[in-house]
C-alpha cells in the first residue's frame, strides 16, 4: 500500500505546495507527534461520543436511521445456521444474491458473538463502522501529499474527523457505507501511487485488492476503469508496456471474485455478477407517474404482497419481472424516464430526497449536503487551473459514480462514497487558492521593482 511521504509530481508545484511539504526525513514528525495519527483518534473519538451520547446504537430507536435491512437479515440468516439467503424477513426464503457477500458475513460474525439485533451487538458493529470512518483520514492526506500539498491534507483530514454529516452513516445504518467511502479514497491513493511505483507485485495487489472492494460493494467498480486507466496511463508515459499490468490487473481481481460467482452459479441457477438486483432498483424508481426517488411501496421488505411475489416466484424470477416492467414504460414513456433521471441527477446532489423519509435530525447539519454540491463545481474549476495531480481521476470518480443513481434512484447514503473526494477537492481549492491570493501582491510588488 502507498506510504504516507511526498513522491514529486510532473504537475507543477503551488506555492503553498513548495513552501510547506518538506518531508525529509529530519523535518518528519515522530509518529506519535504525527497530526495523521491524532486526526485519525480524534475522528474515531468524535463518532463514538456521538454513538453514545445520541444511542445511535439501540436498534429499537427510531429517529432518522434504519435497524433492520437486507445485510441485518441475511446476516441474522447466515448466524442462525441458514446460510446466505432471506434478504427481508426471518422467513427462510432460500438463497440470495440481492447484496455483495463481505459485509452480511461481518454482521454476521458480530451477531454471533453477541446475539443477533441486540444492542450490543449493534455497539460493537457501528464502533467498527466508526473507525473505518475514522481512518478514511490517512488515505485523504496520503492523496494530497502525493499530489504536492500535504497541507491540504492535514486540512481535509481536520473537515473529514471534525463535521458531523461525515459521522453520520456510521452511526445511523448497518450497511457498508463508511467502509465504501473509506475504500474509495484508499484506492484513489493506491492508483496514484500504482502511477510512480509500476512493480508486478504492486500491480497484482491493485487487482487483488479491487477484487475485494467488488466483493463488499460492486457499485464502487465504475472507478475501477478510471483508477486502473490513470495508473496505466502513467507508466506507458515513462515507456512501460500497458497490456501486461492490464493483464495482471484484471486477472488477479477476477481470481479474487471467482469463487463467489462460482457459489452464485451453483446455489442460484445461473451466473450473477456479485449481486443481481440492479434490475429491481431499476423498476423501483422507474414506473409511470413516479417520483423518481424510489417508492418503498414497492419493496418486498415493506410491502407485504411484494414479499409474497418475491416467495413465490424466487428471486431471480421476480428481478427478471421487474425489470420487464421497468423496460416497458421506458418504452412506452421515453420522454417521462427522461424526465426522471434529470431529477434524480439533481436529487443526488441538492440533498432534497432527504426530505422524502423524513427530516434528518438537525445535530448531523443536513443543511450542508447541498452545500458541498455547491462548493464542488468551484473547487474542481480552481483545482484544474491550479494543476492538482490526477485531477481527471478525481473528476471523472465524482461525474461516473453517480450514474447508476440518476437511472435507478438516488438514496442520500449513496453520496458518501464519494464525500472523500468531494472533501479532498474542496479543501485543496481552499487551502491552495488562498496561498496563491495571499502570494499574488507580493508577486506584483516584485514585477514593480
Amino acid at each position: 500500500m502507498p506510504q504516507d511521504v511526498q513522491i514529486a509530481s510532473s504537475f507543477p508545484a503551488t506555492a503553498s505546495a513548495r513552501s510547506h511539504n518538506s518531508l525529509d526525513p529530519q523535518s518528519t514528525p515522530r509518529r506519535w507527534q504525527s497530526p495523521v495519527l491524532w486526526l485519525v483518534i480524534s475522528a474515531f473519538l468524535v463518532r463514538i461520543i456521538f454513538m453514545l451520547a445520541l444511542g445511535t446504537y439501540r436498534f429499537d430507536r427510531r429517529d432518522d436511521q434504519s435497524d433492520v435491512n437486507e445485510d441485518t437479515y441475511i446476516a441474522r440468516s447466515i448466524a442462525s445456521g441458514h446460510g446466505f439467503s432471506s434478504p427481508f424477513s426471518e422467513t427462510y426464503t432460500g438463497p440470495t444474491a440481492w447484496v455483495a457477500p463481505v459485509y452480511p458475513y461481518f454482521v454476521a460474525g458480530v451477531f454471533k458473538l453477541f446475539g443477533p439485533m441486540t444492542h450490543k451487538s449493534y455497539l460493537v458493529i457501528q464502533s467498527i463502522q466508526s473507525l473505518f470512518s475514522a481512518l478514511t483520514v490517512i488515505p485523504l492526506i496520503g492523496i494530497l501529499t502525493l499530489c504536492g500539498s500535504r497541507r491540504s491534507g492535514i486540512a481535509a483530514g481536520a473537515f473529514w474527523a471534525f463535521f458531523p454529516w461525515f459521522s453520520r452513516w456510521a452511526l445511523t445504518w448497518i450497511w457498508e457505507t463508511a467502509l465504501s467511502a473509506f475504500l474509495v479514497a484508499s484506492v484513489l491513493w493506491f492508483a496514484l501511487w500504482l502511477a510512480d511505483n509500476g512493480s508486478r507485485r504492486a500491480w497484482m495487489a491493485f487487482g487483488a485488492f479491487w477484487g475485494v472492494i467488488l466483493l463488499i460493494n460492486p457499485a464502487i467498480g465504475s472507478l475501477l476503469p478510471i483508477t486502473l486507466a490513470y495508473a496505466l496511463y502513467n507508466n506507458v508515459r515513462r515507456g512501460q508496456s500497458w497490456t501486461r499490468p492490464l493483464l495482471m490487473t484484471v486477472g488477479i481481481c477476477l481470481l479474487v471474485i471467482s469463487p463467489w460467482l462460482i457459489r452464485n452459479r451453483l446455489v442460484m441457477g445461473q451466473w450473477v455478477f456479485v449481486r443481481d438486483n440492479f434490475g429491481f432498483e431499476f423498476a423501483l424508481g422507474n414506473y409511470h407517474l413516479s417520483f423518481g426517488r424510489g417508492w418503498a411501496g414497492k419493496h418486498p421488505s415493506v410491502n407485504p404482497r411484494e414479499f409474497d411475489f418475491y416467495q413465490k416466484m424466487g428471486e431471480l424470477e421476480y428481478i427478471r419481472e421487474n425489470t420487464r416492467q421497468a423496460l416497458t414504460f421506458v418504452r412506452n414513456y421515453p420522454g417521462e424516464f427522461a424526465e426522471l433521471c434529470a431529477k434524480r441527477m439533481m436529487y443526488f446532489w441538492d440533498g432534497s430526497a432527504m426530505l422524502f423519509r423524513g427530516p434528518v435530525a438537525p445535530y448531523w447539519l443536513p443543511w450542508s449536503f447541498a452545500l458541498f454540491s455547491f462548493l464542488l463545481l468551484p473547487a474542481l474549476l480552481l483545482s484544474r487551473r491550479l494543476q492538482l495531480r490526477a485531477w481527471w481521476m478525481f473528476f471523472a470518480s465524482v461525474a461516473v459514480y453517480p450514474i447508476p443513481y440518476y437511472l435507478t434512484h438516488p438514496p442520500i447514503r449513496y453520496r458518501h462514497m464519494i464525500e472523500p473526494v468531494m472533501v479532498l477537492l474542496i479543501s485543496y481549492a481552499a487551502v491552495e487558492g488562498m496561498a496563491l491570493l495571499r502570494s499574488a501582491p507580493l508577486k506584483a510588488k516584485a514585477a514593480s521593482v
